[in-house]
């Protein structure tokens, strides 16, 4: 007789953590079932080398909502952050620009470029955080329901009451962000070509599309959503890595009974007369529930965990052709040094260390990056998001060293030419450090130690289908009420006693904690009319 709960979750990772800190929280028994030897998912804090740790794949926080932190009393679980410093961009041509949050050193760096441009940053800031409030307001709501009803009604009439705040400019703004692309947004709002490069080419971070695409100025609400520490906008590092945030989701559901086990992988979701009554694990073990919540992506759960026999072919074709694959290629440092940024003073480069650092292309650039890898190709101007989480930890490398993780863009999880990833990686790494050491020219220097990881290994080891670190694009088709499919749009799915929970659903990839709170709120609903 399997070992009976009221509801298993299956992935340890954020969401996963989150939604079994709730079951459990509202007295329901819960087993969270991890594969890996260790929780966490992609927000996990390793050692990679000896006495230099990093977060593994995932890498800033922001975007976790307060309300998960305070119902949950994260911080009384240890959890703490650090806010970065600025920002620091590093531009293709060799230019630096040092934001730091001071308005008039700001306006001068800016005042380089153009004389009109601070003001239309400021103007496009103010307007990002009015229309950013609408999408704020649904983050923890599941969308609109399609198949309508009153709640779908009461879901729209919210939204249109929020939007009726907004005046007509602020209205063709939010139209603007879902209709245009962010080069020709950009192209509207600055007149320098660089503040152009700046803000266009950063929507590539949670985003694989070109950016003459409509649509791809989507991920400008994700930088108007982050909050740290109740202040707007601001981005940092959790102490002690992403880790942190998941080993205090799992105390938070250990003190409320959630039991967690790891080197646990599920081979398959039971369906019986239709329904998901259980589990069984690789190793055969076997358990029952009467609601199972999956933290896999929609792809991995459907088609491998429940099998298309228990699918009709309409949704499982539509989950098949989910766009995956954020083309992503992750790499963590161990350094023997403090990295020097060309360009800066000392003063400077100890407050950029601390910054959001990224590397941009120029717009054309990237645009042929984004070809090249829709081709299978490898790119020669990558778009890299740089972190030297240690100069704002010290807890994270040896004294006087440090560790840096970089997020490097677009590399694909499908190659053309016959090309391998795991023949491929150490030279593609290769390349990418030599570009970053055009701005860090000691970094060839004080590496000690490097961790690559594919695509390909982002999918093997953390079980991200084709390396997709948010569960399938954030395209217009593939977000809200669609995502994934209107018939699982609502956390339920089309197998009565399944869930998503995972960045697969609303409202999406990143570290929020949303999709698990929101899951975990239907199951209790759920369970209770039952």
């Amino acid at each position: 007789m399997p070992a009976s709960y009221d509801a298993i979750v299956i992935g340890g990772g954020h969401n996963g953590l989150t939604a079994a800190a709730y079951l459990g929280k509202s007295g329901l028994r819960t087993l969270v079932l991890e594969r890996r030897h260790v929780i966490g998912g992609a927000a996990v804090t390793e050692e990679f080398h000896p006495g230099y740790r990093n977060s593994l794949a995932s890498y800033t926080v922001s975007l976790l909502r307060p309300e998960v932190i305070a119902d949950l009393e994260l911080k009384r679980h240890g959890l703490s952050f650090v806010p970065y410093r600025g920002a620091l961009e590093l531009l293709g041509d060799g230019t630096t620009v040092l934001l730091t949050g001071d308005e008039e050193r700001d306006q001068a760096a800016i005042a380089r470029f153009s004389n009109r441009d601070w003001d239309r940053l400021k103007r496009l800031r103010a307007r990002l955080a009015r229309v950013g409030e609408l999408a704020r307001d649904q983050i923890l709501r599941p969308p609109p329901d399609l198949a309508g009803g009153w709640g779908a009604a009461w879901s729209a009439l919210r939204i249109a009451g929020k939007a009726r705040s907004l005046d007509v400019e602020d209205r063709l703004f939010l139209t603007q962000l879902f209709t245009l692309s962010a080069d020709e947004l950009m192209g509207r709002w600055f007149e320098s070509e660089t503040m152009r490069q700046i803000m266009a080419v950063h929507c590539v971070s949670s985003n694989y599309a070109s950016m003459r695409q409509p649509g791809s100025a989507i991920p400008y609400f994700l930088n108007v959503l982050g909050e740290l520490d109740g202040r707007r906008g601001k981005w940092g590092v959790a102490r002690g890595g992403m880790g942190a945030i998941t080993q205090a989701m799992a105390a938070a559901g250990r003190a409320h009974g959630v039991e967690i086990r790891t080197d646990a992988p599920v081979a398959r979701v039971v369906v019986e007369g239709g329904r998901a009554i259980g589990v069984v694990l690789e190793s055969g073990e076997s358990f029952a529930a009467r609601a199972v919540l999956a933290n896999t992506d929609p792809k991995r759960t459907f088609l491998k965990l429940v099998g298309r026999e228990h699918l009709d072919a309409e949704f499982a074709d539509h989950i098949e052709r989910l766009r995956m694959g954020h083309a992503s290629l992750r790499m963590n440092l161990a350094l023997s040094g403090t990295p020097r940024f060309a360009g800066l003073s000392a003063a400077d480069n100890a407050i950029g260390l601390g910054c959001a650092i990224t590397m941009l292309p120029s717009r054309r650039d990237m645009e042929q990056t984004w070809r090249t890898a829709q081709d299978g190709g490898i790119p020669d101007a990558p778009y890299v998001n740089i972190q030297v989480a240690s100069a704002l930890d010290d807890s994270l490398a040896p004294p006087g060293h440090h560790v840096m993780s970089l997020l490097c863009k677009y590399y694909p999880y499908q190659l053309a030419d016959g090309l391998q990833w795991d023949a491929i990686k150490e030279r593609v790494a290769d390349s990418i450090l030599a570009a970053v050491a055009r701005h860090v020219p000691n970094l060839p220097a004080i590496t000690v130690a490097r961790q690559v990881l594919s695509p390909l290994d982002l999918e093997r080891i953390l079980g991200l289908t084709e390396g997709d670190i948010f569960h399938g694009r954030h395209d217009l088709d593939q977000i809200l009420s669609l995502r994934p499919h209107p018939r699982a749009a609502g956390y339920a799915t089309p197998v009565p006693g399944l869930y998503l929970c995972g960045s697969g659903s609303h409202p999406g990839g990143g570290v929020s904690g949303a999709p698990g709170h929101n899951a975990a709120r239907r199951v209790i609903k759920d369970l209770r009319r039952r």
